[in-house]
């Protein structure tokens, strides 16, 4: 797997930001054990998970305390790692465009620079916690380029969540900043609104996985949200296992997402 860390201007954030990229190259395991590496040449077009990180992190906490670089290589996957800051992936009312730069200026960004396919297919999109809603938020924008969205412990439900976001300590969270209001219902803020209008417009949704810890803290969000996924009708996978709200749950069932999305056998064409 090569490990690239780029450093770019960002038109949609008027600032430079830091990104990591994973992309399958053989290893010393597939040549020391005779795997096949014929998934690496030229016009190669790979699978691609975006990952988002939660509040308090940034692009490089997955590298860091996951071991997903190793589980992307299995699967022969590329992951982008973005940063956005504690701006729950919105464009901010005071602050930056952080929605556009993930859900349109990035993956111009990555298919132009990267080999990764730009079809929706091979398109997907991940996040924990914070990121677990960007994740949606993401791809409930833009549901014609992700083919599926998979929120590890996700504060999917805002609604429910808000007040709880409200009162921690030291809370990253300027929510005024973010939304400039705290009424979520019926808002672009609120994936179920968000939902209700592609399914009004008929219009095909991403496939949706949704995992969470039971003992996390935002588990009760995560039942709200399971239970206004049910009422909407929507198909989704729910899993839910003994955990926190830590790295260690994360770690763990990201690889439940790897083997849950439609990989491929092979790299792709161009």
């Amino acid at each position: 797997m090569a490990y690239i860390k780029t450093h770019f201007f960002s038109t949609s954030l008027c600032f430079g930001t830091d990104l990591e990229v994973f992309v399958p190259t053989p290893d010393a395991d597939e040549l020391l054990n005779q795997k096949p590496r014929d998934y690496f040449r030229p016009g190669v077009r790979y699978q691609v998970l975006y990952l988002l990180h939660g509040a308090y992190g940034d692009y490089s906490d997955w590298l860091h305390l996951t071991s997903v670089e190793r589980y992307a290589q299995d699967h022969k996957l590329a992951v982008v790692m973005p940063s956005a800051s504690n701006s729950f992936y919105q464009d901010m009312v005071y602050g930056s465009d952080y929605l556009t730069y993930v859900s349109e200026e990035l993956p111009r960004f990555c298919e132009a620079n990267f080999p990764i396919s730009a079809k929706r297919e091979d398109t997907f999109i991940a996040g924990l916690s914070m990121g677990g809603y960007g994740a949606l938020k993401v791809a409930l924008t833009k549901p014609e380029k992700y083919a599926c969205v998979a929120s590890l412990s996700g504060a999917l439900d805002l609604e429910t969540i808000l007040p709880f976001l409200a009162e921690m300590p030291a809370s990253p969270f300027r929510i005024e900043d973010i939304l400039g209001t705290d009424q979520i219902a019926g808002s672009d803020a609120d994936l179920f609104t968000l939902i209700r209008k592609l399914q009004a417009e008929g219009r095909e949704l991403p496939q949706i996985y949704q995992t969470v810890g039971t003992e996390d803290f935002i588990y009760p969000c995560n039942q709200a949200a399971k239970k206004k996924f049910e009422e909407l009708g929507v198909e989704f996978t729910y899993a839910e296992h003994p955990g926190i709200h830590d790295w260690k749950f994360w770690d763990a069932h990201i690889r439940d997402v790897l083997n849950w999305l439609p990989l491929k056998d092979a790299a792709l064409e161009g």
